[in-house]
């Protein structure tokens, strides 16, 4: 593991097989009867000793170690903090044997627990129990300096630290000491994931009361520098350039990028996807509290494969719909309002933990975006190209792009330091002109092309790089147009195996789109688009049911021919708008009649309005469902 050499094993000899059978029977009668005493609840000295003897010969049993801390909390004669000190003595003997081991590490963050209630009262005791862990910590990363295992207990023996000396008088620089151990092991090996994600955490601080640690970026940069000169392969030491760099080593707050004005409506668009929970809007001497609603509705994705954690089922999003409490929202005109919005904040600590729940006050002033304004995509696209960097900023960028150009006129092939020189690249023309985007949008689509042939294992991350890249071209292009929200917005044989959330935004207002002949699996940020009247999604390999596109309040055409979408009989009512749906070639309809497809696809509207619809259908083939409103003439092939 880790690129260590697997030592040979040398076969024993018959004599030592013997013995080594003998063992195991004496093990397994032994494991027997302790098991019968668990079960009997026999908490007594003897079997206290028995479960040490049988631990000390296998240690890699989960039951034993749970029987062990039954009988240590049971009240057995002797006092529970000298159990506890023989209880850590047992334990370091076990993890001489097997250092990698949950059940053994778990029991080890018990008993430091325990054993730290019981000397609170003993400042002394207290600080060299826990600088006892931390240097056997310290000696098990100097066998392994990426077990995992080590690295989340001293992650916890910290926590205690931090809990424990914010009530002593002198409290100790528990971030110096965590740089220390970063900084020795990252120069004894650049390769160390844990090491550097030590060194994030501590320039975060997000949620804790300790002051973040301030590090000198330029020197930070020029010791990264070292680690990707003597080895330009190794990714984590570019995982963590690419946090210092372009990721602004995570201080970057969400911020509101633009307010749009749409029928009547507020909707407010964020740099990044967040959690929204109150707001408020003035405009003039009117002040309208309120909440944000996400515009994109809450769904299940077709191909989503693992179950979202409870944070991620919080609705976190790019775009939302101001809804006013009490009231409603009176802008006649593009007026400078003023919007504060409390979003939720939450983050890593040091310690390994999740930080508390914290709110965070993002406030927008000036004008909105009144999308049937002439002109009003220009406004847009001022957003979208983006903030210019700050002067100091924008010099350490450039000074990493020279440093990279070095890199790879000795390392043409170095994938990595492609990949940073794009980001780089790409953040520094935030806020430039369309010309000088599109321009590096192209660069950034070559090389990503390049890139591709010197790591074909991972040719859909960069085709989807140049796929976003040439999207964005495409929407500049398209909002630099004065009257782009009446013309199509073509987004077709792009490559896209999904719309960016963050294209998605700037596209918000778009009447009619074209996305056919790209890879996209699902609806995702479709459907977000609420201003949806003609959608074409033909050719690519959506899956899900046909009637989810029904969320689009304004849509009236949408053509789907042509994807591995279903017709379940989803219970969705389609809109008062929709007068033509295409479901030629998809999986659901390819062996349906014309009542059938359109029970299923209407299964959410009144039987007197799918008589309203005609389904024309030639099996296998063709599958048009049209309103009876529409002219029978409309032919979609």
């Amino acid at each position: 593991m880790h690129g260590r050499v697997k030592k040979d094993v040398v076969e024993p000899s018959p004599e030592e097989k013997e013995k080594q059978r003998e063992q195991v029977r004496t093990a397994r009668g032994l494991f027997g009867k302790l098991l019968e005493m668990r079960q009997s609840k026999a908490y007594s000295e003897q079997a206290l000793d028995m479960t040490s003897k049988a631990l000390q010969f296998h240690p890699e049993f989960p039951t034993l170690w749970g029987y062990r801390r039954e009988l240590l909390t049971s009240g057995i004669s002797k006092p529970l903090r000298e159990l506890l000190e023989v209880e850590l003595k047992l334990l370091e003997k076990a993890l001489r044997k097997s250092q990698k081991v949950y059940s053994i590490w778990f029991h080890r963050k018990w008993v430091i627990e325990h054993l730290f209630q019981e000397l609170k009262a003993d400042p002394d005791s207290v600080k060299l129990l826990l600088d006892t862990e931390l240097e056997l910590c310290g000696r098990l990363l100097d066998v392994d300096e990426r077990n995992f295992h080590c690295w989340n207990h001293r992650m916890h023996v910290m926590g205690l630290m931090r809990s424990w000396q914010k009530d002593q008088p002198q409290p100790i620089d528990l971030g110096s000491i965590d740089l220390k151990l970063s900084t020795d092991l990252i120069n004894r090996n650049f390769s160390n994931y844990s090491a550097w994600h030590l060194r994030t955490l501590l320039q975060q601080r997000a949620g804790t009361e300790e002051p973040q640690m301030e590090i000198d970026i330029n020197q930070e940069l020029e010791w990264v520098q070292e680690g990707i000169f003597t080895e330009p392969n190794d990714q984590s030491v570019w995982l963590y350039h690419n946090w210092l760099t372009t990721l602004a080593r995570g201080t970057e707050t969400p911020r509101i990028t633009h307010c749009v004005l749409m029928d009547g409506e507020v909707f407010v668009f964020f740099s990044k996807p967040v959690c929204a929970s109150s707001a408020s809007m003035s405009q003039g001497d009117q002040k309208l509290e309120g909440h944000l609603e996400p515009t994109v509705p809450s769904r299940k994705s077709a191909v989503q494969r693992t179950r979202s954690s409870a944070r991620r089922r919080r609705n976190c999003a790019l775009g939302w719909q101001f809804q006013a409490t009490g009231g409603t929202v009176a802008c006649g005109s593009p007026a400078a309002v003023r919007i504060t919005v409390d979003i939720e904040v939450f983050g890593s600590l040091p310690d390994g933990k999740a930080s508390p729940l914290s709110t965070l006050q993002v406030e927008f002033q000036g004008p909105m975006i009144d999308l049937s304004a002439p002109a009003s995509s220009l406004a847009v696209l001022d957003a979208f190209l983006g903030e210019r960097l700050e002067e100091q900023r924008k010099e350490v960028f450039e000074t990493e792009l020279e440093r990279l150009k070095e890199l790879l006129e000795i390392e043409p092939d170095c994938r990595w330091a492609l990949l940073a020189q794009s980001r780089l690249q790409d953040r520094l023309v935030s806020g430039c002109t369309v010309e000088q985007q599109n321009s590096t949008q192209s660069a950034l689509a070559e090389s990503a092309a390049h890139a591709s042939t010197l790591d074909p294992l991972r040719k859909n991350f960069y085709s989807d790089a140049g796929a976003a890249a040439r999207t964005r071209q495409r929407m500049q292009t398209w909002l630099a147009c004065p009257e782009s929200y009446a013309k199509p917005l073509n987004l077709s044989s792009l490559s896209m195996r999904h719309l960016a959330p963050a294209i998605a935004t700037f596209a918000f207002g778009v009447r009619v789109l074209n996305m056919d002949e790209n890879h996209l699996r699902e609806f995702g940020a479709v459907l977000g688009l609420i201003s949806l009247e003609d959608l074409s999604l033909s050719k690519n390999q959506i899956q899900g049911d046909a009637a989810e596109v029904f969320v689009l309040p304004k849509l009236r055409r949408a053509n789907l021919r042509g994807n591995l979408l279903g017709l379940r009989g989803l219970d969705v009512l389609p809109p008062k708008s929709l007068e033509y749906v295409d479901l030629s070639g998809t999986e659901g309809a390819k062996s349906l009649d014309g009542p059938t497809a359109l029970r299923l696809l209407l299964a959410g509207s009144p039987e007197a309005d799918r008589q309203r619809w005609t389904a024309e259908v030639v099996p296998g083939e063709v599958c048009i469902c049209r309103h009876g409103k529409l002219s029978s003439t409309i032919v979609s092939r």
